[in-house]
């Protein structure tokens, strides 16, 4: 139940954050809320619990590593589609996530847990590659295969960090680093988008930072509970979600290819429930 919350969070954020075409400025404004809202409950955390010295290294590399998370969001969403960025990035996410779950992690999978992956990974995959024939959407597809490294990188990492840390502490001192890097990039690059984001897509940026916060924690619970590859392909489930909102709200095409990739992936999630 945590990792299904999740989903739906997670594919409501990304469609906000393709509702403002990415803006990095917005995303910015987002980051910076979510810091600000868990920075009460992690001073809390720290006072009462205290923090453990060890967990400050996956703090500070998990909060780099999705300052340019978010970043290759941005900029995917900038030129592309949410039917083609959001499926492709989260395709290669769980393939990878897998792979160096069971070869770095020593985590098992079952041979209905390793179909139900595959499944997964093919629909989420074949959702995305099925417009890969433009220059254009290459360019989109580079991003988020970028998007997708990023998401192999931190999610393994957040499975072991996770372990030494309270997960409020964790994931705020994830946002903060996050947001001051890469806010103090966006202010020198790309000024005029952060003071119009402020002005007018201030909403937005509040709605991607406390959807990506609590979609974040619901998953960083849920890793100290069950195996990291499981979790992030269960995740996916947020691909069908995200391609129902693409299809109502964004009015895109919902074609037969898609609806093999949905049957695909809702089939995986079976698979590896009965794992």
């Amino acid at each position: 139940m945590l990792v299904i919350m999740s989903a739906a969070l997670h594919a409501s954020w990304n469609l906000a954050t393709k509702k403002v075409l990415g803006s990095l400025g917005t995303v910015c404004i987002g980051l910076c809320a979510a810091s600000l809202v868990s920075m009460p409950f992690a001073v809390y955390i720290i006072l009462s619990e205290g923090l453990l010295l060890a967990s400050v290294p996956f703090i500070i590399a998990t909060g780099i590593i999705h300052a340019f998370y978010f970043y290759f969001i941005g900029k995917s969403y900038e030129i592309g589609d949410i039917s083609i960025v959001y499926p492709s990035s989260r395709g290669i996410g769980v393939a990878g996530t897998s792979l160096i779950a069971a070869t770095m992690l020593g985590e098992s999978i079952s041979v209905n847990g390793f179909l139900g992956i595959m499944l997964v990974c093919s629909g989420t995959v074949t959702l995305g590659l099925h417009h890969a024939q433009d220059g254009n959407t290459r360019k989109v597809l580079l991003y988020a295969l970028a998007v997708g490294l990023t998401i192999i990188c931190y999610s393994c990492l957040d499975k072991v960090g996770v372990g030494l840390s309270n997960p409020v502490l964790y994931i705020c001192g994830m946002f903060t680093i996050a947001a001051v890097l890469l806010t103090s990039f966006v202010a020198v690059n790309h000024r005029d988008d952060l003071i119009q984001s402020w002005k007018k897509k201030k909403n937005y940026g509040i709605a991607i930072g406390l959807g990506s916060i609590i979609t974040y924690l619901l998953i960083l619970f849920a890793f100290r509970q069950g195996p990291a590859s499981y979790i992030v392909a269960v995740r996916e489930m947020a691909v069908v979600i995200g391609s129902v909102m693409g299809f109502v709200f964004l009015r895109e095409q919902l074609t037969l290819r898609k609806i093999a990739a949905i049957i695909a992936i809702t089939a995986g999630l079976v698979f590896i429930k009965i794992a």
